[in-house]
């Protein structure tokens, strides 16, 4: 698995946005300084104007009061109206630069989380079916979700407190410097142990905050389960033990946010206490260089309003560290999905398959889920155009898993499977299963219109199309007693139709494709007499023309298949059609026997 990119490599494609959001910050740093420079003439002004003239400031105490009366031209009765104006447009200045930076960098941090988003669901879409089949939905939904949201607020919120107040830092710096070195150097003496704690609650945060998202994940996938299947929840009188189960991890998650908690609780104390330190001692050296005429009143009242100020982005810069490992936690694990190779990519060399008459055939097909486990042993067979071939066998002897590799839903172990004598691994998955129709036992329909529901994944609707395979597969009469009639939502999973009636959506959906070849997989397993009936009977129009695969249960839906194929534990034991098969008197005969032993057996 390969390292993917660094959280800030999303931001690239936006650097202008940034830049421009960095140019307000950095207004922001300096009207922050401006206000602490103002302190200085401000004070002055009160403190020693008013008690007899210039003479006894200090060198830099009065010349920054002489650059703004020459910079404004004014008088000393000028400066007393003036200064208090430039207090004002300083904060002025901090809020309205305040207000840009912070809208770019929000937008920013929207349109990064937006494309990361984008691209892991995509990735997602792309997975194979073997890691969507073993990977847990409600983990995947917590990545989408919980993990994407802490990337947003690491982009727009703490990138941004990282970058505004290290320049505000900067800006401020820049003026204790200004008024005394040493005080500055005595106040810094602050940042190296700042650091070291910043580190460690850092590291803590991270190792946390990623057993906090996967503990939300486990939280998810529960709940998701839960409501999934209800039915069965309710029906075997399991909510209480559901409830223990979904609170005892509720329970962990509390534990590890806890432990959070208490790293965020310890870094703004820290942090105080640090800062009072060090204000206890700059005060008494203060003072004194104030007493001793080294500095003015008003330079060590600036010089304690930059140090003050100081404190609030060292402060924030200390819960942004810890916000922002949190975002790179939930960056890991949205890139632990990024960088899985889907194993679905088409080999460079792969042809579209443009037209299909429909001859089907395995040569020697092994293939197991996993190593050590074959679950399809040497099959070969080969089905003719037009044809009907049934696929019986007791369950988990690989039916589906052998209509699963015509899909390309998975890839063979070893042999080879061919459409039109063109070997499938070197076609693309998108020409392929454009010519194949799949009807599934499991009917799954997406929450929106039957039009939508019947044209999926076929372009835009064409209503004559529509209704035609809605017709085939008998479904065109139910459809237009419904009270908006092909405009009809389904709910979701189809929730608003019977099971009969959304197996016969699944169908017109197949139809409307226009395949060469059918797959029905336990197509009228689920379903009662009077539905089964109407679906074997669009069954049988649609398999007209069409090379088409029957798995089923019910041996009375596949008695006119042109071959049918006994599988046992991933073997063919026996093929041949309905009657040859009752002969030979082996394995389907046996079938037979168990599902019909009041019957007369056709020979």
């Amino acid at each position: 698995m390969s390292a993917g990119p660094t959280i800030t490599a999303h931001i690239r494609p936006y650097s202008k946005r940034f830049i421009l959001a960095l140019f307000f910050m950095s207004l922001v740093a300096v009207f922050t300084a401006m206000f602490a420079f103002i302190i200085q003439p401000l004070m002055d002004e009160l403190f020693i104007q008013s008690a007899g003239g210039t003479a006894a400031m200090a060198q830099k105490g009065r010349m920054v009061r002489n650059w703004i009366q020459e910079l404004f031209q004014v008088d000393r009765k000028g400066m007393t109206l003036l200064l208090p104006q430039l207090l004002f447009v300083s904060f002025l200045g901090q809020a309205v630069f305040q207000f840009f930076s912070l809208y770019f960098m929000k937008t920013l941090g929207l349109k990064v989380v937006r494309n990361i988003r984008d691209n892991l669901y995509r990735n997602l879409m792309y997975q194979s079916i073997d890691f969507l089949s073993k990977s847990r939905t409600g983990d995947l939904v917590s990545r989408l979700t919980n993990d994407i949201e802490k990337i947003k607020f690491a982009v727009s919120e703490t990138l941004a407190v990282y970058v505004r107040e290290s320049l505000t830092l900067v800006a401020l710096l820049v003026v204790i410097f200004f008024h005394d070195w040493f005080l500055s150097l005595i106040s810094l003496l602050i940042l190296p142990v700042a650091a070291f704690f910043l580190a460690l609650f850092g590291r803590r945060v991270k190792k946390q905050g990623i057993q906090s998202q996967v503990a939300v994940g486990q939280l998810s996938n529960v709940f998701t389960e839960t409501m999934t299947g209800n039915k069965i929840v309710k029906a075997y009188n399991m909510e209480e033990e559901e409830i223990r189960r979904f609170s005892r991890l509720n329970q962990d998650h509390y534990r590890i946010n806890s432990r959070i908690a208490l790293v965020y609780s310890m870094a703004s104390p820290v942090m105080h206490t640090m800062g009072g330190l060090v204000a206890a001692i700059i005060f008494t050296l203060g003072m004194q260089r104030v007493a001793d005429g080294i500095m003015t009143p008003g330079q060590f009242s600036s010089f304690l309003a930059a140090l003050f100020l100081m404190y609030n982005p060292i402060k924030r810069l200390s819960q942004a560290n810890n916000d922002y490992q949190q975002g790179i936690a939930g960056y890991e694990r949205v890139q632990e999905i990024m960088n899985t190779d889907s194993g679905t990519e088409d080999l460079p060399t792969a042809e579209s398959l443009e037209r299909v008459t429909g001859k089907v055939e395995f040569r020697d097909v092994s293939f197991g889920y996993s190593s050590d486990i074959a679950v399809i042993r040497d099959v070969s067979f080969t089905v003719q155009p037009n044809e009907v071939v049934a696929l019986v066998g007791a369950s988990g002897s690989g039916k589906t898993t052998l209509m699963n590799l015509l899909m390309r839903f998975y890839e063979p172990d070893s042999g080879k499977i061919l459409i039109d004598d063109h070997n499938i691994a070197l076609i693309t998955r998108k020409s392929l299963r454009r010519h194949i129709g799949l009807v599934t036992q499991d009917v799954f329909l997406f929450n929106d219109t039957i039009v939508s529901n019947i044209a999926y994944g076929s372009g835009e609707p064409r209503m004559q199309e529509i209704r035609r395979a809605a017709r085939i597969a008998r479904a065109s009469d139910f459809i237009e007693k419904l009270p908006q009639g092909y405009e009809s939502r389904v709910g979701e999973r189809g929730v608003f139709l019977s099971t009969g009636q959304r197996q016969r959506i699944l169908i017109a959906r197949a139809i409307y494709r226009q395949p060469r070849i059918m797959v029905f997989d336990e197509a009228t397993s689920a379903l009662d007499t009077e539905s089964e009936k109407a679906i074997q009977e669009a069954m049988l129009e649609v398999m007209e023309g069409r090379t088409t695969f029957v798995i089923a249960h019910r041996l009375s839906t596949i008695i006119e298949a042109d071959m049918i194929l006994v599988i046992e534990n991933g073997r063919i034991r026996e093929s041949g059609n309905h009657r040859d098969l009752l002969k030979r008197r082996g394995l389907y005969y046996s079938l037979y026997n168990l599902q019909f032993p009041e019957m007369d057996i056709i020979m």
